[in-house]
């Protein structure tokens, strides 16, 4: 410190004490572990191990560059340099161990560079690549632990690293679970800190002022804080383990459901798969990405009122068509607006036929589950508040129903299978149902992407095919139901974190033979595509929940009820619901299998088939007809705007934030000598900078007359530059706070210049 003399300072030793180093040292490690341990990455403990070395090197960054006499700037620069450099390579050998420096940073490059374009370009909801979240990651801790040291070492202004790095800490542990060991060890090294460096200021002050004993305000301060950190810990710890109470449950009540959804999808750009905190309760979204761990959590979903007659059926809630190795996605779905009372799916080719279903009327009543899609018993066709009906596809395929408001409550009457009445639907009319599809929903629904057959996969289609012989596309989706299902080849686990296979959920399956619902499903789904190329059959995934507890006409639905199934298209009959998931979870339907039917139904037509649009009537009847498109953009739709919305926002906070950083200084100790380069600093970027001729009153007047609200403050700086230059004064501890006033003010009053700057012309 520059006000210290010289026989108070220790050869080597820093002027904030060892102590100082020693504590935030353990803050941006804390921050690191606890960052490192839910394991963000898919689950892989071993991606995030290099957050330790991006905390220690963005502390060092933010250590040495006071202490070596870089300005602010300059030691941000040069930190965010090293990381863009060490970062990605840190990033690379997570994924290639023993790679050189140069392929971790290409392997890095390529794969942010392939995520970029999956999400921003090809319009995916999700992309398989991983590498970029430990970028993401790396950048996080190395930026948070460097703005920390430099505010401790630089600033002098300790509180502001502890704020952001706490920020960071509290954010990661509301996600997750057992971290509180983290947060007391960060709170009782940040109260240290605070009380260190406080301990230092105050021994500043008495060394400037040259008052009793510098050494023992430490002394006292440390003593005193430390029982008092001790203290305030254990007490804490105590009413941890003690309170009945939670003051802040039911805080996020009532919260706006566009919030979630805007979070839902920010969250697709963001590592998924750590060891999340029970009790969030369930959403669906736009895509289903099968992760390392399924829901847990116990709470219920929603409850509902149900006939007292009604068999237990699956909650639907929303379709996916596109697979993508890693999930699945709606592509290509558009909203329908339609009012309360109408019907949702009329004039679309899902519009449930009167003598296949069953009509059925439920009211329900969301608890823990948030989102704004509908749950219904099969499929909905009237609702009593306004909703936005989603459909993909030419036709207008159902992928599920918004509902503004949902989390209040609603009543909604849908369409259920007749499964169990062979003169409806039976297994031998399945049989004999036609092979041959509508266009669009070949070009959308039979879609196979590259690397979801691998090896595992095609060995055991094979296998399943040479065992069944199946003849027809209802035969093969039973025996692929009970093949999978079967506990003797697959195993159900909710948990496969520790496979860390990155060949696709289909072949990672495949080949380790444990999963969960969506394992199941998605295996199913395109196996069942895969099985005949030059005629596929056309399945989709279903998210939803199994059925719930019945107490007389109330079912109650559990978040653990979460589930995911399969529907194979047949045509005549529409959308059939297989499931083939194991474990004793799986409930699938019993199809009987009715008389013997000896040819295959009609064929249905584009143009009148018994599920096919007809050509007479518009496609979407609810929607006014000088709207000829039918169709309104739906939340659900692939939005990269948003992106780019979310890039400009970014931006405008790092900007601001710089802003607010340079108006809020000057740090550290300031002589009266630098608040004058700081004030002729700043005007010069102006254009108006001091002539070599002038002195320092004649320069402050200048600039007086040019801005007069600096008056005030160019004179206090001015005199006090004049006083400690050239008359050799020393200005005492109030001086010097008016003089830094003076200064932080002017850093504003002085942008006042740029508007007299065009012409550009010195102060004479």
């Amino acid at each position: 410190m520059s006000g210290e003399p010289v026989n108070e300072r220790r050869l080597g030793r820093p002027a904030e004490g060892w102590l100082a180093i020693v504590l935030v040292l353990v803050i941006v490690l804390v921050l690191a572990l606890a960052v490192d341990d839910p394991a963000w990455v898919s689950g892989n403990p071993t991606r995030t191990d290099g957050l330790v070395l991006c905390a220690l090197m963005g502390m060092a960054v933010g250590l040495v560059g006071p202490k070596v006499g870089w300005g602010r700037w300059s030691t941000h620069i040069i930190g965010a340099l090293f990381a863009g450099l060490l970062i990605p390579i840190l990033a690379g050998w997570a994924f290639a161990p023993g790679s050189s420096p140069g392929e971790a940073f290409r392997l890095t490059a390529e794969g942010t560079a392939e995520a970029y374009l999956d999400i921003a370009w090809r319009g995916r909801q999700f992309t398989m690549q991983e590498v970029h979240y430990v970028l993401v990651l790396g950048a996080l801790v190395w930026g948070t632990a460097q703005f920390a040291a430099y505010a401790v070492f630089g600033h002098r202004r300790p509180l502001n690293g502890v704020v952001i790095v706490g920020l960071v800490l509290v954010g990661n542990m509301a996600l997750t679970s057992d971290q509180l060991a983290y947060l007391i060890t960060f709170a009782a090294a940040s109260l240290l800190l605070l009380i260190q460096m406080h301990a230092f200021d105050e021994r500043a002050t008495w060394i400037r002022r040259r008052i009793g004993d510098p050494g023992a305000i430490s002394t006292l301060y440390l003593r005193g804080g430390t029982v008092f950190i001790v203290a305030a810990v254990l007490a804490s710890l105590i009413l941890t383990q003690r309170a009945s109470s939670a003051p802040l449950a039911g805080a996020w009540e009532g919260i706006d459901d566009q919030l979630i959804e805007v979070g839902q999808t920010i969250g697709r750009v963001f590592p998924v798969g750590g060891d999340l905190r029970p009790g969030g309760g369930v959403t669906f979204g736009a895509s289903a990405r099968i992760l390392g761990r399924w829901t847990e959590d116990p709470g219920i979903a929603f409850e509902a009122a149900v006939p007292a007659e009604a068999e237990s059926f699956y909650w639907r809630a929303a379709t996916y068509d596109t697979f993508f190795l890693g999930g699945w996605e709606q592509t290509g779905v558009a909203g329908v607006p339609v009012e309360p009372g109408l019907p949702l799916l009329a004039g679309t080719p899902e519009d449930p036929r009167p003598e296949l279903t069953q009509e059925i009327r439920v009211s329900v009543r969301p608890d823990g589950y948030h989102d704004a899609l509908l749950v219904t018993p099969g499929t909905p066709t009237f609702l009593d508040r306004g909703a936005n009906v989603l459909l993909g596809g030419d036709d207008g395929w159902f992928a599920g129903v918004e509902v503004p408001g949902a989390r209040n409550g609603y009543t909604v009457t849908a369409g259920t299978l007749l499964l169990g009445d062979t003169d409806a639907i039976s297994g031998n009319r399945l049989r004999a149902a036609s092979v041959e599809y509508p266009p669009d929903i070949v070009s959308r629904y039979t879609d196979v992407p590259e690397g979801a057959m691998g090896p595992y996969a095609g060995d055991l289609l094979s296998t399943i095919l040479k065992a069944a012989k199946p003849k027809n596309p209802y035969d093969l989706a039973v025996a692929i139901e009970a093949y999978l299902k079967d506990g003797a080849n697959f195993t159900y686990s909710t948990d496969v974190r520790d496979l860390g296979c990155t060949l696709g959920a289909v072949e990672c399956f495949a080949r380790y033979k444990r999963g969960y619902c969506l394992h199941y499903a998605s295996t199913m789904a395109i196996l069942l595509r895969a099985a005949n190329p030059d005629n596929p059959i056309p399945t989709r995934l279903v998210q939803g929940f199994l059925p719930g507890t019945r107490a007389g006409t109330v079912e109650t639905v559990r978040n653990l009820g979460a589930h995911a199934w399969v529907e194979a298209y047949f045509p005549g009959y529409g959308w059939i619901p297989f499931d083939p998931t194991g474990g004793g979870v799986g409930r699938p339907s019993v199809i009987q299998a009715g008389p013997v039917i000896a040819s295959s139904s009609p064929t249905p037509s584009r143009t009148a088939g018994p599920d096919g649009p007809d050509p007479t009537r518009r496609v979407f009847a609810n929607v006014p007809q000088d709207d000829p498109g039918g169709l309104t953009p739906g939340s659900r739709s692939d939005d990269r705007g948003l992106l780019v919305v979310l890039t400009l926002i970014l931006g405008v906070l790092v900007i601001g934030a710089a802003f607010a950083a340079w108006v809020r200084g000057p740090r550290g100790e300031l002589s009266p000598d630098t608040a004058w380069r700081t004030m002729a600093r700043s005007a010069s970027r102006f254009g108006f900078a001091p002539r070599p001729t002038q002195t320092v009153y004649e320069y402050a007047a200048t600039l007086g007359e040019l801005v007069p609200v600096a008056r005030e403050d160019l004179g206090i700086v001015a005199t006090a530059k004049v006083e400690t230059t050239y008359a050799g004064q020393r200005l005492d501890g109030e001086r010097l706070d008016a003089v830094r006033t003076a200064t932080r003010r002017l850093r504003v009053t002085l942008l006042r210049l740029l508007v007299r700057r065009r012409g550009r012309r010195r102060p004479r």
